[in-house]
């Protein structure tokens, strides 16, 4: 199939030189912490959004694009205050860092986890007799009195917000996000240019920001953006709709075009075999960016989906299980087994395509090299191993006092990273914003059974994942930050300032919010659902009296994912008219696939009637038309947020989520 042209990197204005006004700094900053508290607020008090519940979420893409349309009118009419290219780039990923931390994506669902077991805690569900002994203490609020009472109910008149109760927890959140920072950016130095020179991976979600940041440096003028007709005939087809129905806020009989209504609001009548009832959700800032993914990549989404769907059917239909008697695996666990194990066939074969890149970079660790000839990026190469050393020995040291125990927290923490390096490198391949690291904390369990393994070790291999640990949200923008801004140091220096003020920012702003009103007010799933099920299954876990052991038949699924994995990657590498892309295979059972699937169908088909009768001259054409896309529907939503904090500030309209 044919593929998109690669961007024109060299026809791109150089950034490397492009200093900041310390004006512009302040201003980045104070954007950062205003986004971080936005997040938060539209989530607990309106409920217009769930702005955080992506890769680039859209409390990273909504200031950016307020500013880019303002910046525009700016560089117009008062071009001397307007922000230069680089600028603009480096507001992005300073926001694309520091709002990893905010909203649903880690600080809403962190405080839940944190102040739950003492408030929630009961003679029933049996968390203080089972689990409270194992819990890692010194990672929760202290237990002074009415700490938890007041977060759930709300400070009493000329009660003072015990912020001391909640300075350990942040700091200890905000160290183990640093040592994950560390070793992401040790992995970003050592790949980048393996996976930019050698790999050709394209970036989609740079491409867009360094395209639509284009010619800021020029003089007055309007950007080339905004000259583009294209462009805005996507940002109607995005925002019309949108627009239009703010209309019945105030009159709730007028007719809506329910085009972009958020996930539930289409179902069909599909068989209940299926893992997941059928729901789509058209989004138009996932079409834009898939739009610059590579058309096998596409292919694979979708058809392998559709194949997943029908083993899903058919295993469940038959009842199909796999494992010894006792501890069986259903459909769901299965695929979840073998999705893992084609993720780890897939970081395996990366390695070993780098083996001569990582021999280099070996060797550079032996004998530095001046900067010029280094074949690592961002940090020197010793400087990158240093990272990974640090943040990993850290890492180890935290998960031990978390409850692991030293073998199984290395255990983990390879198995973690290697998830990690998966979601970066095929982020940067794809442009699809819902890919996560693929990660089941029933894996470690599967490999080596949880005989050997002591209370603490199974409350912490609860407690310790995606809602907890602080950081791992942010490894999959790295390689696209360098990607946008060079691999200068300031770089480096940029994506720690930006982690340490989101998670701070955020945090403090969350907990001083459910003090103030109540936690237990914003009926938010995140403070009461999710903490209840996590301690719920960790007393389940260490009440049960069976416990497992390797699985034989278990760890045979997870082979054959990675054998999958080879085999696919191999004929992709052999053959030139082999159509899967073996990142189809590993997201074939998804729920995030199966939520995009329609947008996915509809790019692939679109893209591939535009490479096929205009080429890529209309291909490089008709782009402008997804930026559109994109920049329509983030300044639509954005626009129905303003109606909702000025009209309806107790309760908005939900726009926005997955």
């Amino acid at each position: 199939m044919a593929q998109a042209p690669q961007p024109a990197n060299a026809k791109r204005e150089s950034v490397s030189n492009l200093g900041l006004r310390s004006s512009t700094i302040l201003w980045i900053g104070c954007v950062l912490v205003f986004t971080c508290f936005a997040t938060t607020f539209l989530e607990f008090k309106t409920r217009s959004a769930h702005m955080a519940m992506s890769n680039l979420p859209l409390a990273v893409l909504l200031p950016f694009v307020i500013w880019l349309l303002a910046n525009a009118l700016l560089k117009r009419v008062f071009p001397r205050i307007s922000f230069n290219s680089r600028e603009l780039r480096v507001m992005l990923c300073a926001l694309w860092v520091g709002a990893s931390f905010t909203g649903y994506n880690w600080i809403t669902q962190w405080i839940g986890a944190m102040a739950a077991p003492r408030y929630f805690a009961s003679p029933e569900n049996r968390w203080k007799e089972l689990v409270f002994d194992h819990l890692p203490w010194w990672m929760f609020p202290a237990n002074y009195t009415g700490v938890v009472e007041s977060f759930y109910l709300g400070l009493g008149e000329g009660m003072p917000l015990p912020w001391g109760s909640w300075l350990a927890p942040i700091f200890w959140a905000g160290s183990a996000a640093i040592a994950m920072t560390a070793i992401g950016m040790g992995i970003t130095a050592v790949f980048q240019k393996q996976w930019s020179e050698h790999e050709r991976l394209t970036y989609p979600l740079a491409e867009v920001t360094l395209d639509l940041t284009e010619g800021f440096d020029q003089k007055k003028g309007w950007p080339p953006f905004v000259m583009r007709r294209l462009f805005w005939v996507g940002f109607g087809i995005a925002a019309v709709p949108i627009l239009w129905n703010i209309i019945a806020y105030w009159v709730p009989a007028f007719p809506r075009l329910a085009i972009f209504d958020a996930l539930g609001s289409r179902r069909t009548a599909i068989p209940r075999y299926l893992i997941w009832a059928f729901s789509y959700r058209l989004l138009p800032t996932v079409i834009g960016f898939t739009f610059l993914c590579d058309l096998n990549i596409l292919f694979s989404l979708w058809s392998l989906h559709i194949v997943g769907q029908v083993i899903t059917y058919a295993m469940n239909r038959v009842g199909f299980t796999v494992g010894l008697s006792g501890q069986e695996a259903k459909a769901g666990e299965i695929f979840s087994i073998f999705s893992h194990g084609v993720m780890m066939g897939l970081v395996i074969w990366a390695l070993w395509a780098s083996r001569d890149h990582l021999k280099q970079i070996y060797d550079q660790i032996r004998t530095p090299v001046d900067h010029s000839k280094s074949v690592s990026s961002v940090l020197s190469a010793r400087g990158a191993f240093l990272a990974i050393l640090l943040g990993t020995g850290y890492m180890v040291f935290w998960l031990h006092a978390a409850g692991y125990g030293v073998t199984m927290a290395l255990g983990w923490l390879l198995l973690f990273w290697a998830s990690i390096f998966a979601a970066m490198k095929y982020l940067a391949a794809s442009g699809f914003a819902y890919l996560w690291p693929h990660w089941s904390k029933e894996i470690p369990e599967i490999l080596t059974g949880t005989t050997g393994m002591s209370n603490s070790t199974l409350v912490a291999s609860r407690l310790i994942g995606w809602r907890v640990l602080s950081g791992w949200r942010v490894q999959p923008a790295l390689p696209h930050i360098v990607k946008l801004l060079g691999t200068g140091a300031k770089t480096g220096s940029l994506v720690f300032v930006s982690v340490v003020i989101g998670l701070v920012s955020a945090s403090l702003y969350a907990i001083w919010l459910c003090y103030s009103e109540g936690g237990g007010t914003f009926r938010t799933w995140s403070l009461v659902g999710a903490p209840q099920g996590l301690y719920n299954g960790m007393v389940s876990l260490v009440a049960k009296t069976d416990t497992s052991v390797p699985d034989p038949g278990k760890i045979g699924i997870w082979l054959l994912g990675g054998i999958a994995a080879a085999f696919v990657t191999v004929m992709q590498a052999r053959f030139a008219w082999w159509p899967i892309h073996p990142l189809g295979l590993m997201l074939m059972f998804e729920w995030f696939v199966s939520i995009y699937f329609l947008d996915i169908l509809i790019v692939w088909l679109l893209k591939l009637l535009v490479l096929k009768f205009g080429g890529f001259g209309l291909y490089r054409r008709v782009k402008p038309v997804a930026y559109g896309l994109i920049v329509g529907y983030v300044f639509a939503v954005g626009c129905s947020f303003v109606v909702d904090l000025i009209w309806f500030p107790g309760g908005g309209h939900y726009v926005h989520g997955y």
